[in-house]
């Protein structure tokens, strides 16, 4: 999935190229720079929370309280407002199936929830990274469910920028205050 081209009006210099290079593309720098691939959690934590911790919810545990029509509590890793809801989940596509499906059920069961609190329609967003073909045909097609449906946003965790653009080119705010 590619974006079109945009142009970046700011100095060309060897730190600009790097912001721009960590931002858009990857993590600059050698092999040591770089955090294990396998660890997805972790990639989201470190790469995308201290960007965005000042204008969303992070790490909340939703219950019936927050949401009338939410069932059972579910942990989600961001949510903000902006007009309409702002959530993420990072889902790990290489565990179990049955313990993958039961986390997206449960994502895609709180969209709905949000969703039905507010009569209106959000932005949700699924962090992962595709998960090999050859280890488990399920997981890799529900990867593919996930990235190819219309309202789930599904990003690789080597590109969490596009979230975080999002998030501060909209203003996104936290969704709850106290």
């Amino acid at each position: 999935q590619f974006s079109s081209p945009k142009v970046i009006d700011v100095e060309l210099n060897d730190a600009n190229f790097k912001r721009v290079f960590e931002k858009y593309i990857f993590k600059y720098g050698g092999e040591d720079d770089l955090i294990p691939k396998a660890d997805v959690y972790g990639r989201v934590q470190q790469e995308l929370f201290p960007k965005i911790k000042d204008r969303v919810n992070l790490n909340r545990t939703l219950t019936s309280h927050d949401f009338g029509n939410l069932f059972t509590p579910i942990e989600i890793d961001f949510i903000g407002i902006n007009g309409m809801p702002v959530a993420g989940q990072t889902i790990d596509f290489e565990k179990k199936h049955y313990n993958l499906e039961n986390d997206v059920a449960r994502f895609v069961s709180l969209t709905k929830a949000i969703e039905m609190e507010g009569n209106q329609r959000g932005k949700y967003y699924v962090l992962g990274r595709e998960p090999q073909r050859t280890t488990d045909q399920k997981n890799h097609q529900l990867w593919e469910h996930i990235r190819d449906s219309n309202f789930l946003d599904f990003v690789d965790v080597d590109e969490v920028g596009i979230v975080e653009d999002y998030i501060e080119k909209n203003d996104v705010r936290p969704f709850f205050t106290e």
